[in-house]
């Protein structure tokens, strides 16, 4: 029955770390790839496809 409680106590606690995490990354500025890069080049390397793919969405529309 402790290691049931212990588990679940657990679980809860990573959940809520998660959460935390997910609020601070929501709060962080959101940053271009670096300048260095061209337009032909992904931004897989740099971590921020979201931009990649705000860009490549604008690019379509226009």
């Amino acid at each position: 029955m402790k290691a049931l409680l212990a588990f679940i106590v657990m679980a809860v606690l990573i959940l809520a770390l998660i959460e935390i995490n997910e609020r601070i990354k929501a709060k962080r500025p959101k940053q271009d790839c670096p300048p260095n890069k061209s337009e032909q080049d992904d931004c897989s390397g740099c971590g921020l496809i979201e931009v990649c793919e705000k860009k490549e969405k604008s690019a379509i529309e226009k």
